[in-house]
């Protein structure tokens, strides 16, 4: 099965409970320069989907398996004049696992409790972001920007801020601060304890 949604404007559609992948050959659907601005996905398969290009300005995916999916040159964001630029998306319970979402402006946008497990962020902006919940084990972050992101509860093991481009301001739970640290090579004891 080929799915093809090239250049198509998608705007405000709904997609529900939509199977949208092939696995005898792990093609996904391809939205490639497709307008999907406040369109809405609900438990959809769109395992290695394509968003090459595509408007995804307040698209909300729900509950859907993205695994693998690639959103190079999307735009989660619009301008609202010179110096006014928004982003706006929601990936809520989605499995965003080796998912391509390097460079994007993802801004303020709401990741919470999906999985990024080997997704590539690098280079993405996720200033503000909700990441609450969300499972980034082994995410590759280099250059991310996550200042001002709630990652309270989300999986951070191996998250090394370090090579992230910023994080001033990043809220996390107290359990995950020794994560953290122990991803920079920071050897957290208890005091008392003897050094090795």
């Amino acid at each position: 099965m080929r799915c093809g949604f090239a250049h198509d404007d998608l705007r405000e559609v709904a997609f529900v409970d939509c199977g949208l992948a092939d696995p005898s050959t792990q093609m996904g659907a391809r939205f490639v320069f497709a307008r999907l601005d406040e369109a809405r996905f609900t438990d959809c398969d769109l395992t290695h989907a394509r968003f090459d290009g595509a408007d995804l300005y307040a698209a909300r995916f729900q509950d859907c398996n993205l695994i693998g999916a690639g959103f190079p040159r999307a735009r989660f964001h619009r301008a609202f004049g010179r110096a006014v630029v928004r982003s706006q998306v929601a990936f809520l319970d989605c499995n965003l696992e080796l998912a391509d979402l390097a460079g994007a402006r993802m801004a303020e946008c709401d990741l919470s409790r999906s999985r990024l497990r080997e997704a590539d962020l690098s280079g993405a902006d996720l200033e503000g972001a909700n990441l609450a919940d969300a499972d980034l084990f082994q995410a590759l972050v280099d250059g991310a920007r996550l200042a001002r992101a709630d990652l309270r509860g989300a999986e951070v093991s191996g998250l090394d801020l370090r090579r992230l481009a910023g994080y001033r301001d990043l809220v996390i739970d107290a359990d995950q601060q020794f994560r953290l640290l122990d991803a920079m090579g920071v050897d957290v004891r208890a005091s008392g304890d003897a050094a090795p």
